[in-house]
């Protein structure tokens, strides 16, 4: 779930009286800072964004020349994205 949903998450669980980590672990996923803000808080997932656009359009350029040089585009490679595992306080074991 994206960062911004996971604040509102631990919003309604403290306010059901369910404590994160202790009863649930919550992580969020986009790299906010906000989410290091909130009490306790949010482990996240960053991703490198701008290395992802590189990709897709590299790959998107690749595809087009293919087809107009009516070729199968066998160079294509399956590039893996950078991401970084921030872990907070709601994903601590209690």
């Amino acid at each position: 779930m994206s960062d911004t949903i996971a604040i509102g998450a631990l919003r309604e669980l403290t306010e059901h009286g369910i404590h994160v980590p202790d009863d649930v672990r919550l992580m969020g996923f986009d790299g906010i800072p906000f989410s290091a803000c909130t009490n306790p808080p949010i482990s996240t997932v960053a991703m490198d964004v701008p290395a992802m656009a590189r990709t897709v359009i590299d790959r998107m350029v690749t595809l087009n020349e293919s087809n107009l040089r009516h070729e199968r585009p066998d160079d294509i490679t399956h590039d893996h994205i950078q991401f970084q595992v921030m872990p907070r306080t709601s994903t601590l074991a209690a």
